[in-house]
């Protein structure tokens, strides 16, 4: 298989079980959000931001360092290093993986009841501690699948693993009297656990089937995770700190404290979790990107690299336009069908003239780490966190949960900023704002305003088969829009050309 097809096989499958992924995600994040309330989204989504951070220190980079070290190792020729590499990322996951499980174990109780405030978050940290070593394991695995472009294997296991926590989590819902919230740790360790055994025989078999046998190198591992680890600590700590100081800061402006967890339950439980669902594509294709990067820099090909990210970029920001638009124009419509909810549609609204710079920051972090900039995305990161930190303290208290939404889109702008500046001083890219982005966005919001037009009926009213139907009107609407442009455009340039090929005969005849 070429290595042009791979890329598309692999970023295709990649994109598919990512919409399934995220999407039945996003219908078990709607069927929770009925189940335990705003309120209970917003303190599930608390824990789960501490668990984000235990989770952070336990993989402490590792993946992206096998992906890049791996790639790099495979692009200049010397395969016999990488089992070395692997040997020393299992040493490295064993360490952080095993500390982070210990210290969220030991500091739940602090954790729960000083900092979250609420006593039924303790069992739940105490549950999550047991998924931290296998996650760490789990992401040296899936590093080396994805620079080796095997990516099938990371599917099956994301998949299943998924599949797996809706499972046991609904069947404990359900059947079980404990914390709902408990009852969602479990369902996360199991699926981790689980997901590990999945991958695990695959891996093994492959890597003993190479016959290489080498010493571990864990200084090499550690020199390159260690930085993307404290810049992940650091960032991931930070937010953590942000998240937590949201409901606090509502309290501020004058809620309650069940007010503040809806409020925070409604704009980062449901809202947040439905703009990021259409940047599945982009995820798939921009974790692709690393080794294809890291290789073209191996080889020093600087020209491939600026024709892979003018492609990449101006796709992304073509989609994430389209994406935006749909996302404002049927907002109501899409906080009533999945959530039941005005607010939740309201605070969708809110967010989504954010998205196109949200995606196209992703795929620019992305190169930046392919190419070695991962130094510089930490810096940015981390100061993207402490502004954060600094805007929710300022700006909640006065216009409550509003201003949180202003701190997402602020941040988002001078975040693509610092890294879209860094990324042009590296790679010679280009953007065509005409067709990446004003022409997408006329198309699409007359596509749009023709079928609200064609389907009248009250966002109440709208079930989710109707709501699909007008998407796939607007979207068809959209396709035959561009079509129809770009066919009037040929044909304009192929007049021209016919025109200036009889000009020239004709001058070409008074000259003889």
């Amino acid at each position: 298989m070429k290595r042009k097809t791979k890329f598309l096989y692999n970023g295709i499958l990649l994109t598919a079980v990512g919409l399934a992924m995220r999407g039945t995600q996003l219908l078990f994040g709607a069927y929770i959000a009925r189940t335990l309330g705003a309120e209970g989204v917003g303190l599930n989504t608390l824990v789960m931001m501490v668990y984000s951070f235990a989770l952070t220190f336990a993989t402490s980079g590792i993946s992206l360092t096998v992906t890049r070290l791996v790639a790099a190792a495979t692009g200049e020729g010397r395969e016999e290093e990488i089992g070395g590499i692997i040997k020393g990322a299992f040493s490295y996951a064993f360490i952080f993986g095993s500390v982070a499980s210990l210290a969220l174990l030991l500091l739940s109780d602090i954790i729960g009841n000083r900092i979250i405030g609420d006593g039924f978050s303790v069992a739940a940290l105490r549950l999550l501690s047991l998924s931290l070593l296998p996650s760490a394991f789990s992401a040296v695995i899936s590093g080396y699948f994805i620079a080796n472009r095997r990516v099938t294997i990371n599917a099956i296991t994301q998949v299943t693993g998924q599949l797996l926590r809706i499972v046991i989590t609904v069947l404990l819902l359900t059947r079980s009297g404990g914390s709902p919230i408990s009852m969602l740790a479990v369902g996360v360790s199991a699926s981790e656990i689980l997901s590990l055994l999945i991958s695990a025989p695959t891996f093994l078999l492959e890597r003993a089937a190479a016959r290489k046998k080498s010493k571990a190198q864990l200084a090499p591992v550690a020199k390159m995770a260690l930085p993307l680890g404290i810049s992940a600590y650091l960032r991931s700590a930070l937010l953590t700190l942000e998240h937590n100081l949201i409901p606090k800061s509502l309290l501020r402006h004058g809620e309650s404290k069940a007010e503040a967890l809806s409020s925070y339950g409604y704009l980062h439980g449901m809202a947040l979790p439905f703009i990021l669902y259409p940047m599945t594509p982009l995820t798939s294709f921009s974790g692709l990107l690393v080794p294809e990067f890291a290789e073209e820099k191996g080889r020093g090909n600087r020209e491939k690299m600026a024709s892979i990210a003018t492609r990449a970029l101006n796709t992304t920001l073509t989609y994430a336009v389209l994406s935006s638009v749909l996302i404002l124009l049927f907002s109501r419509e899409f906080g009533y069908t999945v959530y039941a909810s005005s607010e939740a549609g309201r605070y969708i609204a809110m967010l989504a003239p954010v998205v196109p710079i949200m995606y196209i920051d992703h795929v620019a972090d992305a190169i930046l780490k392919g190419i070695g900039e991962h130094i510089y995305s930490m810096w940015v990161n981390i100061l993207d966190a402490i502004l954060s930190i600094v805007l929710v303290l300022t700006l909640i208290p006065i216009m409550g949960i509003s201003g949180y939404a202003v701190v997402i889109i602020v941040m988002e702008v001078f975040n693509f900023l610092l890294s879209a500046i860094r990324l042009r001083t590296r790679i010679a890219f280009r953007i065509d704002f005409a067709r990446s982005v004003f022409l997408p966005a006329l198309a699409m919001t007359a596509c749009a305003v023709l079928s609200r037009n064609a389907f009248l009926m009250s966002a109440e009213q709208t079930t989710p088969l109707w709501l699909i139907l007008r998407i796939i009107f607007t979207i068809c609407a959209y396709v035959a829009t561009r079509v129809t442009f770009s066919l009037i455009l040929s044909l304009f340039r192929k007049v021209n050309k016919a025109n200036n090929y009889l000009h020239c005969r004709d001058k070409k005849s008074r000259l003889v």
